[in-house]
């Protein structure tokens, strides 16, 4: 059955598919895989991290082929066997992650309450994640509480940095976030008037064009590491 035999290769021709755009084979793989190891009650840890792989890819084709109910079952499945499989494993990532993926099931399943609940999970397991943050006030973009757990998020940014053509922020230890998105969200009706949010966009905009304009540098965190480098005297002086 589709090389279960050896399930890494297994995951990995899952992926190819998926980026082959083979969604439908794609998930019934999935199906089949992360049904084979529900099935088998005496499954040890790396038989659990590949479930929990299995069940992340199950629950992210479900949600690209608009089956968003499914995606919700599948996404309740993962976060129950999310928990007994060890952390710190770099196949399955951090579980922050997978509260995320569980809010966007259920937002995509018009049910905002639940949403709601896993993305403020999610941002408060991540220590502040701006992309998670972001992805729950585009996804809920009525809900306060989000709003004001994307503008706290913000203060975690750090500076505009360019990579390659695309404006990002690099936020320490967590993912990149694409700084025109975040302008986007910056824009919605729900922060009309709200001042923090107003100035944020503008300062946001004024270090792209300062980029641009070649008046700072596009990697300013690097920039500010390498200046830290340089010497602070002239050896000279004391010659």
């Amino acid at each position: 059955m589709f090389g279960m035999n050896d399930p890494a290769q297994t995951l990995m021709q899952l992926e190819n598919y998926i980026r082959d755009g083979r969604l439908e084979m794609s998930e019934v793989m999935a199906t089949q895989f992360t049904n084979m190891f529900l099935q088998d009650k005496k499954r040890g840890a790396e038989e659990q991290i590949m479930l929990v792989r299995g069940l992340q890819i199950l629950c992210d084709v479900l949600v690209i082929r608009n089956k968003h109910s499914l995606a919700v079952s599948a996404s309740r499945t993962l976060l129950r066997e999310r928990r007994k499989a060890p952390e710190g494993n770099d196949m399955i990532g951090l579980f922050y992650r997978d509260l995320q993926r569980s809010g966007k099931c259920h937002a995509l399943a018009h049910k905002q309450r639940k949403a709601k609940s896993y993305f403020i999970k999610a941002f408060k397991k991540s220590n502040g994640c701006i992309s998670c943050a972001l992805e729950g006030i585009t996804m809920i973009p009525t809900d306060g509480k989000l709003a004001n757990i994307f503008i706290q998020s913000l203060t975690n940014s750090g500076p505009v940095t360019r990579l390659g053509p695309t404006f990002i922020f690099q936020p320490n230890n967590l993912p990149h976030v694409n700084v025109m998105e975040v302008i986007t969200a910056l824009e919605l009706t729900i922060y009309q008037n709200n001042s923090t949010a107003i100035q944020l966009k503008k300062d946001y905009i004024n270090q792209i064009d300062a980029i641009e304009r070649g008046e700072m540098a596009a990697n300013q965190k690097l920039q500010n590491a390498l200046d830290s480098l340089k010497p602070k005297h002239d050896y000279y002086e004391y010659s």
